[in-house]
């Protein structure tokens, strides 16, 4: 087999030339929809945020001036088991395996995925693209702002749009410390990968800066997670029944 180079080429872009045609959003959207889906009970829904207000909000929830536009077309991924509650609501059944901790990874499992795949499909027809986990800053608001219904939840975002910019590929941990076989990776010396992260960031063409990749990882121990350390309550807000799993 000969692998498809493009599919090593991933790069986040944040600098776009125009919006996507109609055709090309459709187009999009048709291949989120195509994606495997867990039990085929396509758990996900799929908003275009268009309004320039709205764009505005959630540029500032995930602290990227770029999302905002007015270039690149911006998606919002959702888990969603609101519609299937609708279907099933006059069937006499317990509803509560749609509620419950496998449905909702069920959602995660189908969103994430339908998202890569649409970002892959966008990357191939030589379009660039930046997910948004950065939605998760706030998704109390996230949901107001969509109007998002119970038993739904903003996932992640995705900004499509033709590339203005040509960044540096991140090198990624080695593959040894990534992928075993038969078993856990076995944990290999990462010193050499600190330093090829540590010189990207110092040599990359924008946003210069001294970091590595254990420097990254100490930052995330003591960083402020905004509204991250609720989406426990917030998902039981929006109907998910999610005990810990010793119950």
């Amino acid at each position: 087999m000969q692998l498809d180079q493009r599919a090593l080429a991933h790069r986040s872009i944040r600098k776009f030339t125009g919006n996507l045609t109609a055709p090309e959003r459709l187009a999009l959207t048709n291949v989120a929809q195509a994606t495997a889906s867990s039990r085929f009970g396509q758990q996900f829904s799929l908003i275009h945020v268009a309004d320039p207000a709205k764009r505005a909000v959630i540029a500032a929830i995930t602290h990227g001036d770029f999302v905002a536009g007015p270039s690149g077309d911006l998606f919002v991924f959702v888990v969603d088991q609101h519609r299937n509650h609708l279907l099933m609501q006059n069937s006499g059944q317990s509803l509560a395996n749609l509620e419950n901790w496998d449905a909702f990874l069920a959602g995660v499992f189908d969103a994430t995925l339908a998202a890569q795949n649409m970002a892959a499909a966008a990357e191939r027809s030589g379009l660039g693209a930046c997910f948004l986990g950065s939605v998760l800053n706030d998704p109390a608001q996230m949901i107001d702002l969509l109007n998002l219904p119970q038993h739904t939840f903003p996932l992640l975002g995705l900004i499509v749009g033709r590339p203005a910019e040509t960044p540096e590929a991140k090198p990624r941990l080695p593959h040894a410390a990534v992928v075993g076989e038969d078993t856990y990776p076995k944990a290999v010396p990462l010193g050499d990968y600190d330093a090829r992260v540590q010189s990207y960031y110092a040599t990359r063409s924008w946003g210069a800066r001294d970091e590595s990749f254990t420097s990254m990882l100490q930052a995330q121990l003591t960083a402020d997670l905004a509204h991250r350390n609720e989406i426990g309550a917030i998902l039981k807000r929006q109907g998910f029944n999610l005990p810990d799993w010793a119950e």
